[in-house]
């Protein structure tokens, strides 16, 4: 049977050290031989993209934002949340495949800078399609670890290594079905493109495996923008879904099933909410560790606009 719990994590990014006199941007940090966060294995997607509305949370108390969407940043990026007040400038850089690198130039220089403090982001796409990863302030030098509010989307899922040509058979060939079965799953979702402010409407968002064998899956529902989670979560098929609630007001629901069967459907049905007037977005993404894992469709946006 599904269940839903709710969960809130808005404090579960507690500051590293206090800020140092470089800036905002960054924290002194002991130097580590390794990071402090398990490294992805292998994602079934060749690149990754930004959502749209992109946030990130440092441990310096920081919340960074800006819009982009696709593998390349750019554009206005704001940053609130810290004991120097809030602060504007301009993002560069984007997504190589699952690696993150982009600057922001703040064009603040601070007493012992002689040039604009610029915050240096790098970092991957995880297993749980977020982004983790450290930023230092090239005018500084301190350093401070960031990790997404919101999952990244995949742009390109990966495409399965092509077969090898056929040998001479074995004395005792392994069963065709053996050698070619796998997971083959999509996701879909459908529901209102338009709201009004302070109205709600109802999303489903269909997940299926169409392959020969069953495999672990989680899903991936982010509200952006003006659109936001409100109400029940419903799931079938066996999924445990999770309200995730972060700071800046992002919303995620995170859910998860240990098998899903061969030939089997579900539904996830949410609830959105228009909080003022302007665009809103729901991005759906489903991912696997099942190494053979297949994707017939691995996410989709659904752009809502609030009148």
């Amino acid at each position: 049977m599904s269940r839903v719990t709710i969960v809130n994590r808005s404090q579960l990014l507690a500051a590293a050290t206090a800020i140092s006199a470089v800036g905002f941007l960054t924290v002194s940090t002991p130097a580590q031989a390794a990071p402090m966060f398990p490294l992805p294995l292998d994602p079934p997607c060749s690149q990754f993209g930004f959502p749209g509305n992109f946030s990130l949370k440092q441990s310096n108390g920081y919340t960074v934002r800006f819009n982009s969407t696709g593998p390349v940043a750019s554009g206005p990026a704001h940053a609130t949340g810290g004991d120097r007040g809030g602060f504007d400038g301009n993002v560069t850089g984007g997504i190589q495949g699952d690696k993150l690198d982009f600057e922001i130039s703040w064009g603040i220089i601070y007493t012992n800078q002689s040039t604009p403090s610029k915050g240096h982001y790098t970092g991957f796409v995880g297993n749980d399609g977020f982004g983790h990863g450290d930023t230092f302030d090239e005018s500084g030098g301190s350093s401070a670890h960031w990790d997404s509010t919101v999952p990244l989307v995949c742009s390109t899922p990966a495409t399965p290594p092509l077969a090898p040509e056929s040998a001479p058979a074995p004395a005792q060939p392994a069963p065709p079905d053996a050698q070619t079965a796998a997971a083959r799953l999509g996701v879909a979702v459908n529901g209102p493109t338009t709201l009004s402010a302070g109205m709600s409407g109802t999303y489903t968002v269909s997940v299926s495996n169409s392959g020969d064998v069953s495999a672990p899956v989680e899903l991936f529902i982010s509200f952006n923008g003006k659109l936001q989670q409100t109400g029940q979560v419903t799931a079938s098929g066996g999924f445990d879904c999770a309200v995730s609630n972060y700071a800046g007001g992002t919303t995620a629901v995170h859910c998860t099933v240990p098998q899903f069967q061969s030939k089997a459907t579900a539904n996830i049905m949410v609830q959105g909410q228009g909080s003022a007037p302007g665009a809103g977005q729901l991005v759906v993404n489903i991912n696997s560790s099942a190494p053979g894992a297949q994707f017939v469709q691995k996410s989709q946006q659904l752009n809502v606009t609030i009148t």
